[in-house]
């Protein structure tokens, strides 16, 4: 005869499995709450305890090693490609060259990175971040070497075309590093993208100050080889030393990034506008603003500690608006000051004529010191909204959408930069300093105008409030426990 718990138990188990609540008699409803009054007891005890305390955030042995993976390579590509801005000139123009076709050598370097950087964010996850990454580095080193032989070329036409097809290629290289770095960075801190980025970012434009200035020591040391062997042997070696520091990953081939949904996102054309406005507006002061600044009666020395003092304050600065951004999420109001301010820099700079004010040695100290705080409030933000542009469109974060943005953000750029010098030359001779600086002022109002309407636009508006199709139907696709924001660690 079966017992009373057993035929009690039958029944609880068909309910079970029916979705009704099974009967019990007042023996099994009172044990049952006091063993629930018991659990709940556990569990208040469980959770006052401080193992349970979540531990403050701490960054993993990979993501240091990937960082300062990213910070060796950003340092040494950028002061090898930057050590020929000082002498370069001088040796082309004995070899024959036209200063138009000196010019043309610089700006093939952006022009081919911009290509590059776009080609290289679609195919990184078919090759591999880590692989692009350490082949952009030594092709980049490579390139400088091969750069230090154009003295022995037999005649000018052999030195032309090879400074070409160097300074190309080297471009492309550069490229690869740069964008397979961003791409790795972003997806090893993704809490933490505009910081993570915008440290690299000043490595790479302190390197960028620097490096014509040991270009020229180096060259005024050893001739014109010394420079290319030297910095170029030095990225050859950070690039053995990453072989190893960088963690092994990103090794696995998979399906390229998601460029054509990226590419049909609002948000990420707008930020890519400011990125090459951006870009512009610091490239076209390069051939021109030393002019001007010697016409103040600037020393050489003087001038040259003022572009020191402008990289430096971009870095530092660009350091505190990824921090910002990546606090406050609010990357569009960013966007909409730091075009505004630029504006107001680019104004003073020249000085307009708009503003009838005397040009003096005080105000372009003054403007030139805290100019680059201002567009690097415009570029830095960008970076940060991209990712929350695509993430709200429901493109999951992994190395292909980290590869496409960084390749689309490292594009606009490089193609602003390679635009920048051939306004700015083209503005300044035509009109004067002071008429090409309102230009490029001009710019950055339409920037803030385009950005603001936008904003509003999506943020107030019904489209802009509508959750996209492409999120609703990935939300209906997939459960709860797939939805929750997964880093993949293969990067």
């Amino acid at each position: 005869m079966e017992s009373k718990s057993e035929l009690n138990a039958v029944p609880s188990i068909e309910y079970e499995h029916s979705g009704e609540e099974a009967p019990r008699d007042n023996a099994q409803l009172t044990s049952s709450l006091a063993n629930q009054d018991k659990a709940d007891q556990d569990n208040d005890n469980t959770d006052k305890s401080p193992k349970e305390k979540p531990a403050p955030t701490k960054f993993t042995f990979n993501q240091k090693a990937t960082f300062a993976g990213a910070v060796l390579a950003s340092l040494a590509s950028s002061m090898s490609f930057s050590i020929m801005a000082v002498f370069f000139p001088i040796e082309a123009k004995a070899k024959g060259m036209s200063q138009t076709l000196i010019g043309l050598v610089f700006t093939s370097f952006a022009f081919s990175s911009g290509i590059g950087s776009v080609i290289w964010g679609k195919i990184i996850p078919v090759l591999g971040a880590r692989f692009v990454f350490l082949a952009g580095a030594f092709v980049t080193g490579g390139c400088n070497v091969l750069f230090g032989f154009l003295a022995d070329m037999p005649t000018n036409e052999t030195f032309t075309v090879f400074s070409f097809v160097i300074r190309l290629l080297e471009g492309l290289g550069s490229s690869a590093t740069f964008t397979a770095s961003s791409a790795i960075v972003s997806l090893s801190f993704p809490d933490n993208v505009g910081t993570a980025v915008s440290l690299v970012e000043m490595t790479s434009t302190l390197s960028y100050a620097i490096g014509p200035a040991i270009g020229g020591l180096l060259y005024d040391a050893g001739g014109f080889r010394l420079p290319f062997f030297v910095l170029g042997g030095f990225v050859l070696v950070i690039d053995g030393v990453n072989y190893f520091v960088l963690p092994q990953q990103g090794t696995k081939k998979k399906e390229s990034g998601p460029m054509a949904r990226v590419l049909s996102i609002p948000g990420i054309w707008v930020c890519w506008l400011a990125v090459f406005v951006a870009a512009i507006a610091s490239a076209s002061i390069d051939p021109t603003v030393s002019i001007h600044l010697k016409e103040l009666d600037f020393t050489v020395l003087q001038i040259s500690l003022l572009f020191l003092g402008f990289g430096t304050v971009g870095g530092i600065f660009g350091v505190v608006w990824g921090t910002v951004a990546d606090a406050k999420k609010a990357t569009r109001i960013m966007i909409v000051i730091g075009a505004f301010a630029s504006a107001v820099f680019f104004l003073l700079l020249g000085p307009s004529p708009l503003l009838n004010i005397p040009s003096t040695k005080l105000l372009a100290i003054l403007v030139f010191l805290t100019g680059p705080a201002m567009t690097s409030l415009v570029v830095v933000p960008t970076f940060v909204d991209m990712f929350g542009s695509a993430a709200w469109y429901g493109i999951p974060i992994d190395i292909g959408l980290t590869s496409v943005l960084s390749g689309l953000w490292m594009g606009g750029f490089a193609f602003g930069s390679f635009v920048g010098p051939m306004v700015g030359s083209a503005l300044t001779e035509a009109y004067g300093f002071g008429y090409a600086t309102t230009f490029i002022a001009g710019l950055f109002v339409f920037v803030m105008i385009v950005v603001t309407l936008f904003g509003a636009w999506e943020y107030r508006c019904g489209k802009g409030r509508r959750v996209p199709r492409s999120r609703l139907e990935m939300e209906a696709n997939t459960t709860n426990e797939e939805q929750k924001p997964l880093i993949s660690s293969d990067v």
